[in-house]
C-alpha cells in the first residue's frame, strides 16, 4: 500500500490547446507519482475538452471534468470542491513544472514540518527564460504563516496561488471570488493565515508562460478596479488584524484607487462609472491612514492633488493624456 500523501493538482483549462500537452505532461512525468491531476475544462470551445478526456483514458491519475464557462476562479473552486488529496497544488494550463518539483517540495515540507512550501518561478515565452517571479526566500527558510501573510499583504511577496504546495487544511472553506480578475489577490493570503509554518525551496521549478493572449496581457480598463478590489481586501485584513502594517497596506490600496480614478477621468469613464463611488469613498475615508512614502512618486503627487482639489485632479488627468505623459508615468490602460 502506498502511504505517501496524495497531491491534488488543480488545472483550470480554457482555450489553451496549443499549450495543454506540455502542461499535463509535466505532471504525468513527475518523479513523485502519487498525484490526482484534476483537469477542469471551463467550457473551452476548442479541442481542450477532448484532450482532457484522452488523458483520463490513458492515466488513472487524471480526472477530466467539464463545466460551463465561469472564469478562472470558478474553475479553481470546482477543483477544490472535488479534490481528494492530502495536499493541494495549482498549475495554470499554459504553464509547466520541472519534473522533480513535487518530490523536492514534499521533501522540504516533511523536513521542516511545514504546512506550506513555496517555490520560485521564472517567466518564459516557451523557449527562453527571463526574470524570476515569486520572490522566494532562501531554501530552508522557515517563517510563520502569520509573518508570510503580512508579507503578502504588504506585496513583498506576490499573491500568486501557484507558488505553493499546501496541506489540505489551509484551503478549508476558502474559495476564490467569482467573476473577479486577479482572484489570487483576495484569496491566497487567507490560505497562508491557516498555516503554522511555511518553508521554501529557492529553485525555479515553475515555468510561468507570458501568453500575450491571456487576460493578464489584454488591455482592459476594468483590470485596475479589480486590482483595487483585491488590495482593498488586504486593507480590510490589515485594519482588523495587523495595525503595525495598516498604513503601508492602505497606501498600496490607494495606489490602485488612484489609477482607477485616473482612468475614470480620462479613457474609461463609462466602463468605470458604476464603481467610482466605491473608489472615492475609500480615498476620502483614508486620507489620514495612508503612508505616502510607500507610494510611487507619480501616484503620490496625483493623490495629493486629488485631496487638494478633485476638479484640478481631473484637469491634470486630461493634460497627461493630451501631452502623452500618461504612458511615461505608467498610467495607460493595461
Amino acid at each position: 500500500m502506498n502511504c505517501e500523501p496524495i497531491i491534488s493538482v488543480i488545472v483550470p483549462i480554457y482555450k489553451v490547446e496549443k499549450y495543454l500537452d506540455k502542461c499535463v505532461q509535466s505532471l504525468l512525468n513527475q518523479t513523485y507519482s502519487n498525484l490526482e491531476i484534476i483537469l477542469v475544462d471551463d467550457g473551452s470551445p476548442d479541442s481542450c475538452p477532448n484532450i482532457c478526456d484522452e488523458y483520463q483514458k490513458k492515466d488513472n491519475r487524471v480526472r477530466s471534468v467539464h463545466k460551463e464557462n465561469g472564469g478562472l476562479a470558478s474553475a479553481r473552486n470546482f477543483g477544490l470542491d472535488i479534490a481528494s488529496g492530502d495536499l493541494i497544488a495549482f498549475l495554470d494550463s499554459d504553464d509547466w513544472l520541472d519534473l522533480d518539483t513535487y518530490e523536492r517540495l514534499l521533501k522540504a515540507m516533511k523536513d521542516k514540518n511545514a504546512d506550506i512550501v513555496c517555490m520560485e518561478g521564472t517567466h518564459t515565452d516557451g523557449e527562453k527564460f527571463y526574470d524570476r517571479c515569486f520572490c522566494c526566500k532562501p531554501t530552508g527558510t522557515v517563517v510563520s504563516g502569520e509573518e508570510m501573510t503580512k508579507q503578502i499583504l504588504l506585496d513583498n511577496v506576490p499573491s500568486c496561488v501557484v507558488v505553493g504546495l499546501y496541506k489540505r487544511e489551509c484551503w478549508q472553506n476558502i474559495r476564490f471570488p467569482l467573476g473577479r480578475l486577479y482572484e489570487d489577490l483576495p484569496t491566497t493570503f487567507r490560505a497562508f493565515k491557516r498555516a503554522g509554518r511555511v518553508t521554501f525551496v529557492d529553485e525555479t521549478f515553475y515555468k510561468y508562460r507570458k501568453n500575450m493572449k491571456s487576460i493578464s496581457y489584454t488591455p482592459n480598463p476594468i483590470k485596475t478596479y479589480h486590482q483595487f478590489l483585491g488590495y482593498k481586501t488586504h486593507y480590510e485584513s490589515a485594519k482588523e488584524k495587523y495595525p503595525e502594517i495598516f498604513r503601508d497596506v492602505t497606501a498600496l490600496t490607494a495606489h490602485y484607487a488612484t489609477s482607477t480614478y485616473f482612468h475614470y477621468c480620462t479613457d474609461a469613464h463609462s466602463e468605470l462609472g458604476q464603481y467610482i463611488c466605491e473608489v472615492e469613498s475609500f480615498l476620502d475615508e483614508n486620507k489620514k491612514n495612508i503612508n505616502f512614502a510607500n507610494i510611487i512618486r507619480s501616484r503620490r503627487y496625483a493623490l495629493r492633488l486629488y485631496y487638494f482639489s478633485k476638479p484640478l485632479f481631473k484637469v491634470m488627468c486630461k493634460i497627461l493624456v493630451i501631452t502623452g505623459l500618461q504612458k511615461k508615468l505608467g498610467l495607460e490602460i493595461k
